[in-house]
């Protein structure tokens, strides 16, 4: 049985004639086999593919590619089993030899295979065959022209047909495509700015991934970045620890790097420099290396010709040298390289290597989160507060937060225009911004800042200082000042009393310019609140007339160019709208002396003559009934606008009842003014002999010569309600070419126009409506109630 089995799993099957033949007489069989076939079928072997039955390989003349066949299979694996089995079983090896018998087995040099010695010299002379012939059929390759790939010359022009049409194909897909700066793959151009994104973050990942080891700022070894504040600790408490000293041992024994002497590793014999040799000095060089620095005050370095390697504060604080020695050597440094704190990672300042110490000790991130606004770490018990006040503030002084918080942790020391610029630069790459990648980008740069920042001459000091610390004037010429020759200029004008100007000319400078002035907040008051009283002074001693704001919380004043002239004032401190020449509310299309009347006829008109109006209306003709039951349904709504209305027309009258009696009119501007006492002389806008400014031409006259006040108020419904005839007894009044602003028609009957608006009309129809919606409006926007003049009668043009 055990020998049936083993002729059945060795027979093989003949490629030519198909007969399954014993392993061990196939190589005779197929070789007789392909001479007899090759020589009667010579023209169909030169176009039929045969498969050899020890490769498995396609060969058009099978006779002669047994005798040279290694049996090595390369491209199926349909005998898997067979083959694994031929490669631990030699071919030539005879049945009585048994390969696992190493005494009788030799391993070929060639094919490094197990060879029974009796057939050992034959089958090294076919490896060695078998490895030229396919060293020859390796080189009949051609370079392909279009993917740069070797290619066998029988399939060459084929293959360079398939690359033409796939780099046809490709070039048509590339259409709309843009190339990745990162990558460089081609992508969508609808996608191109997605995928910009996501290959920077990747790139960003894999670079914070190979960064898994830290220097260690003591003992200068590579440590994991997991174990790097624990072995920080360690070593710093080891270096602090006072211990007795170690007797030496010959190997730890080094060579002091200036006298070559030998010197033990222990600090208490030498002293290590962080630079990149790491040189190892004797305390006695060292401490003469450091005496020459200290007695010239230069900056001290490791070695003066040898390594240039300048010391830090740090550096010189780690000597172990005494107290005195140290103190002078740290005046000597130049160099403003911060050593990093091992738990927060920042750059930290210190006097004494006890405060850097004291700082590792207590330093502690594990409660502190990022403000997601200004990106500062803060306690995670007082984020929120922070986050509520940090997210109301404008972007500028959230960036001056970020900048306030970097420019104490900075390795080197840098302003805070180097880091608003880095910043910057940041945002348009798309990089991080957030404190720690600043500052260990900023550290990668050795001190230098490799961005230009542009930079302009004071005029006054000549020092060349950055854009944001230069102010430039209004004047005409452009006057450019840093703001301490600015404020100091302002300084000394005020305490000159004189007005302030810029500091190079007489161009009077304007509120918005003094609150550029980087000064606190009630110094630059103080400067505006002296502008305004010296402006003021000024308009006073002048011959033309003053406007002055009539909000008596505010100081601000104006030359008026023509004092008779009405026209709209905005005032530029307290935002107060009023008119020029009252000082009231300001009004389109009216007089001042118009204001009173229309103010009481409109508030006549909402508190009773309307509802009599509409039944009236109603009365004469069904069709009103509509805007009487609409007039009903809304009195409810009207009570708050009335009574507002109420108030206003009760001050209107006590103010013109007052002045009735009391006041009268300018003989040059109409203003009203009034005799306080003295003399009967008077001046326009102040008192005869100064003081009490106010708004006013200017000019004088007679008080008693002056015209008196009259009111224009009747103090009564009875008479208002006479100046709007009875329905029956108008006529249809069409105002041509006046639309409705609510109905777009044209207004017929009364016409409603609010004389504090630009242009706002109602027709009758609408007025109720339309007035209540506006006077809600006005209210919200907490100004005074708007009124509306009355118009019965066509008017040809508006009065101005």
């Amino acid at each position: 049985m055990m020998a049936t089995k083993a002729t059945r799993s060795e027979g093989k099957l003949c490629g030519l004639c198909n007969t399954l033949i014993n392993e061990y007489q196939y190589r005779a069989h197929v070789a007789k086999c392909g001479v007899s076939s090759g020589d009667d079928n010579d023209n169909k072997a030169e176009t039929v593919l045969k498969v050899c039955g020890l490769c498995e390989r396609q060969v058009k003349d099978l006779a002669d590619h047994y005798r040279t066949c290694t049996g090595v299979t390369t491209t199926t694996n349909r005998n898997h089993e067979y083959q694994q089995k031929s490669r631990n079983t030699p071919i030539y090896e005879h049945p009585s030899v048994s390969v696992s018998n190493a005494s009788k087995a030799k391993e070929c040099i060639i094919c490094s295979e197990m060879i029974a010695e009796n057939v050992y010299a034959n089958h090294v002379d076919r490896c060695i065959s078998n490895s030229s012939i396919r060293s020859k059929q390796l080189t009949k390759t051609k370079e392909c022209v279009i993917c740069s790939e070797m290619i066998a010359e029988n399939i060459y022009a084929n293959h360079v047909n398939r690359c033409t049409s796939y780099l046809s194909m490709r070039s048509k897909n590339l259409k709309g495509t843009k190339e990745c700066i990162i990558c460089s793959k081609m992508i969508p151009e609808d996608d191109h700015a997605h995928h910009i994104n996501k290959c920077l973050a990747q790139s960003s990942m894999k670079q914070t991934k190979q960064k898994t080891t830290k220097e260690c700022i003591i003992c200068f070894q590579e440590i994991a970045e997991s174990d790097y504040a624990a072995h920080v600790d360690a070593c710093i408490s080891r270096s602090s620890s006072s211990t007795k000293p170690k007797p030496i041992s010959r190997k730890s024994e080094v060579s002091c790097f200036t006298c070559s002497s030998p010197v033990s590793s222990s600090k208490t014999s030498s002293h290590t420099v962080p630079c990149r040799s790491h040189h190892i000095y004797c305390l006695k060089c060292l401490e003469n290396s450091m005496n020459e620095y200290i007695q010239p005050n230069t900056a001290p370095v490791c070695h003066s010709t040898l390594c240039d390697y300048e010391f830090s504060r740090y550096d010189v604080a780690c000597i172990p040298l005494e107290a005195d020695t140290i103190k002078r050597l740290s005046n000597c440094v130049k160099i403003t390289r911060r050593p990093q704190c091992p738990i927060c990672s920042f750059y930290i300042d210190f006097n004494t290597m006890d405060d850097f110490q004291k700082h590792v000790a207590s330093c502690n991130l594990e409660n502190f989160i990022p403000c997601e606004y200004c990106h500062c770490p803060y306690n995670v018990h007082r984020l929120n507060d922070h986050s509520q006040q940090c997210r109301s503030a404008p972007r500028s002084q959230q960036l001056q937060a970020l900048i306030d918080f970097i420019l104490p942790r900075t390795k080197y020391l840098a302003t805070a225009q180097q880091i608003r610029v880095f910043i910057a630069h940041r945002k348009k790459t798309r990089a991080a911004i957030e404190p720690h990648a600043i500052i260990d980008a900023l550290a990668e740069l050795d001190g230098a800042f490799p961005f230009d920042i542009p930079t302009l001459d004071c005029g006054i000091c000549m020092e060349t200082c950055i854009y944001d610390d230069i102010f430039v004037f209004g004047c005409e010429e452009n006057h450019k000042l840093c703001y301490v020759c600015f404020e100091n200029s302002c300084a000394s004008k005020m305490n000159n009393n004189e007005t302030l100007t810029c500091g190079m000319c007489n161009y009077q400078l304007q509120e918005g310019e003094i609150k550029q002035l980087r000064v606190p907040a009630d110094r630059k008051r103080q400067y505006l609140d002296y502008q305004i009283q010296k402006t003021f002074s000024a308009y006073v001693g002048g011959s033309q007339g003053i406007i002055r704001c009539p909000n008596g919380s505010c100081k601000w004043v104006a030359e008026a160019s023509n004092p008779n002239d009405r026209f709209q004032v905005k005032c530029p401190m307290c935002g107060y709208e009023f008119c020029s020449l009252c000082n009231r509310q300001y009004h389109f299309r009216t007089t001042c002396q118009q204001i009173p009347e229309i103010t009481e006829r409109w508030f006549f008109w909402c508190d009773t003559e309307r509802g009599r109006y509409w039944q009236a209306r109603a009365q004469q003709d069904a069709q009103f009934r509509t805007q009487l039951d609409d007039y009903e349904r809304q009195k409810a709504a009207n009570i708050q606008r009335n009574q507002e209305l109420a108030e206003r027309y009760n001050e209107l009258l006590a103010d013109e009842q007052y002045k009735s009696a009391n006041c009268r009119l300018c003989p040059h501007c109409q203003r009203v003014v009034q005799h306080l006492g003295g003399c009967d002389l008077m001046v326009c806008g102040q008192n005869y002999h100064g003081g009490d400014e106010q708004s006013g031409c200017g000019k004088g006259f007679r008080f008693s010569q002056a015209l008196p006040y009259v009111s224009a108020t009747n103090g009564g419904p009875q008479q208002v309600s006479n100046h709007v005839p009875e329905p029956e007894q108008q006529k249809l009044v069409v105002h041509h070419d006046i639309q409705c602003d609510t109905c777009h028609d044209q207004v017929q009957g009364i016409r409603f126009d609010c004389v504090h608006c630009a242009s706002l009309i109602f027709c009758e129809k609408c007025e109720q409506r339309s007035t209540l919606e506006h006077s809600n409006e006005i209210r919200n926007q907490k100004k005074q109630q708007h009124v509306f003049q009355l118009i019965t009668q066509s008017l040809n043009q508006n009065d101005s």
